[in-house]
């Protein structure tokens, strides 16, 4: 889109303050500790279109040795980036060369430049430069599984259900028990655990928990605790019903911790899966059982952003989380965001998440596509008399910042 109001707008957002709804940054050391160059920038999800365009995957690997020379690993690039170069996921990239290396273009021409100038930046101070200077980003909220070791200002952890949960063998449990003081001998032990876990993580600064869509039955506890016996014991069997509990069990935690479950919804980032093991219908029934916990539905579901905008407005405990969304697809963004202010409270909406690892740079990238797109929509509805300018910018001003700081209990003053 264009216009000058277009152009107003867009300004005016780009101005506003964001926090970030997902990410997957480790503490900045990790960056700066490890070599960069142009193919930093295609080692998160580009990855999965250079596949998808036929390129062989052990080649993708060279590309990502830096112990093979510069241009060698560009002949084996360079095919495969003609292919994808147009699509959303690449555009995050150009950008981010742009904005912070002043290479207008990557290709056969920039790319020693590109990588000497990435090199020479990568230094402490980096997440600042990009995140709080460039990005205008408050705080980000980040899974790298763990708590992360410095930039606790800039860096808020959720910590995966999963881990509460691993049953993979007896040790695995006392051990986790054993953490935070619990001898386990059985279910009971077992939940008391996971309950001081949690405490403990959110005094730590934990914001939430995180899982994948999935179908959760309901699990006896007779049978859970009998399950968990026989696992205790070594005996095996079918441990089913006991993770089955123990899952619903961390969601009862988190709402009694006043926690919030991420949920990854829709699209899977690598090649090879069944994004339909992923619906998000698959959470209605764990919804319905756990009013009382709040669900950040991630990824707009894609491709189901109907759907699970329909399953936010008729769930008061789902919020809708568009992280990841602006770069799989700029359009299909804009039609979902543009659907869901007809379909849904504008306060259950988070507008941006960068979802992104070691290539801090296209944070940038994304969250201008996603200033974009919000501008897109907002000033359709301008032109169309549904909103003033200034009921626009605060609308924008809550899907970049205040909602998902509402929804997480960020501690910003002025909410």
């Amino acid at each position: 889109m264009s216009g000058i109001l277009y152009d107003t707008l867009l300004a005016r957002i780009s101005a506003l303050p964001v926090v970030d709804a997902h990410e997957h940054l480790p503490a900045e050391k990790h960056r700066t500790s490890a070599p960069v160059d142009v193919f930093t920038l295609f080692s998160h999800y580009t990855q999965t279109d250079l596949r998808s365009a036929g390129m062989p995957p052990e080649d993708y690997l060279r590309t990502q040795d830096a112990s093979i020379p510069l241009g060698e690993r560009w002949d084996l690039f360079e095919p495969y980036w003609q292919c994808i170069r147009y699509g959303s996921y690449a555009r995050a990239a150009l950008i981010a060369a742009d904005k912070f290396y002043d290479c207008t273009d990557i290709s056969r021409e920039t790319y020693t430049q590109l990588s000497e100038r990435m090199a020479a930046a990568n230094t402490p101070g980096i997440y600042d430069r990009v995140l709080r200077d460039a990005c205008n980003i408050s705080v980000c909220l980040t899974q790298i599984g763990r708590i992360p070791e410095e930039n606790r200002d800039l860096l808020a952890p959720l910590l995966p259900v999963w881990s509460l949960v691993d049953l993979s063998w007896p040790q695995a449990a006392l051990e986790f028990g054993g953490k935070v003081g619990i001898a386990v001998r059985g279910l009971d032990d077992y939940c008391v655990a996971m309950a001081e876990t949690v405490h403990e993580w959110k005094a730590a600064g934990v914001v939430g928990l995180k899982m994948m869509s999935t179908v959760l039955p309901e699990a006896n506890r007779a049978d859970a605790a009998a399950a968990f016996r026989r696992f205790l014991s070594g005996h095996g069997g079918d441990n089913s019903a006991a993770w089955s509990y123990l899952v619903h069990e961390a969601l009862r935690i988190a709402a009694r911790e006043d926690l919030v479950v991420a949920v990854h919804c829709g699209v899977i980032w690598d090649n090879w899966n069944d994004v339909y093991t992923v619906h998000p219908k698959h959470m209605i029934p764990t919804m319905m059982a756990h009013r009382d916990t709040r669900f950040d539905l991630y990824h707009a579901g894609f491709p189901w952003a109907r759907d699970i905008a329909v399953i936010a407005k008729a769930f008061p405990n789902a919020y809708l989380n568009m992280c990841w969304c602006h770069i799989m697809s700029q359009q299909m963004s804009i039609s979902a965001l543009d659907e869901w202010l007809d379909l849904v409270p504008c306060n259950k909406i988070a507008g941006f998440g960068g979802d992104y690892g070691t290539p801090v740079e296209k944070v940038f990238g994304h969250l201008t596509m996603a200033r974009e797109d919000i501008a897109t929509v907002l000033a359709r509805r301008v032109q169309d008399g549904r909103l003033t300018e200034e009921r626009a910018v605060d609308l924008a001003a809550g899907l970049l910042f205040r909602n998902p700081a509402q929804l997480y209990r960020l501690p910003f003053a002025g909410l």
